[in-house]
């Protein structure tokens, strides 16, 4: 298989992003999983989890990182000192749980095709149903004689 290592050098809960190139900004969220990242990846790692959600922080930096990528002598970049120069607001721990739970599930909507898939099948037969019951009711006529 092309590209596969048997090693690795990181197993636990982080975030990594692309620092360099055209997708400069991309940002990953790794648990459960062995990874080793390449000189054009940056890594995090949440420390303290009774202040911050690590996926929490993964959402948030998927909306961040962008505004922040370098587009200087056209090779985009998002290095390290960039990364730590970010804001991210840190609402408390239950409503950041709720926000995860949320992005969560429109995310297996959207990218998993064993959650995603029956359920906008079942979205389209309840709007096939509702279409036909609507095209096939008339109302009776009445004959008067």
């Amino acid at each position: 298989m092309f590209g596969f290592i048997d090693t690795y050098d990181y197993d636990f809960e982080s975030i990594t992003w692309t620092t360099d190139g055209a997708n400069a900004g991309s940002v990953f969220y790794h648990q459960d999983e062995k990874f080793s990242i390449t000189n054009v990846c940056g890594l995090l790692r949440v420390l303290d989890d009774n202040q911050v959600i690590t996926k929490f922080l993964y959402y948030m930096l998927g909306q961040l990182t962008k505004r922040h990528v370098s587009e200087g002598m056209g090779n985009p970049k998002l290095m390290s000192n960039a990364m730590s120069r970010i804001r991210v607001p840190v609402p408390p721990l239950a409503e950041q749980a709720r926000i995860v739970a949320i992005l969560d599930k429109f995310d297996a909507l959207v990218n998993d095709l064993s959650s995603g898939l029956p359920a906008e099948i079942a979205a389209r037969r309840q709007q096939y149903a509702y279409y036909r019951d609507r095209l096939l009711s008339f109302a009776e006529l009445r004959m008067e004689s």
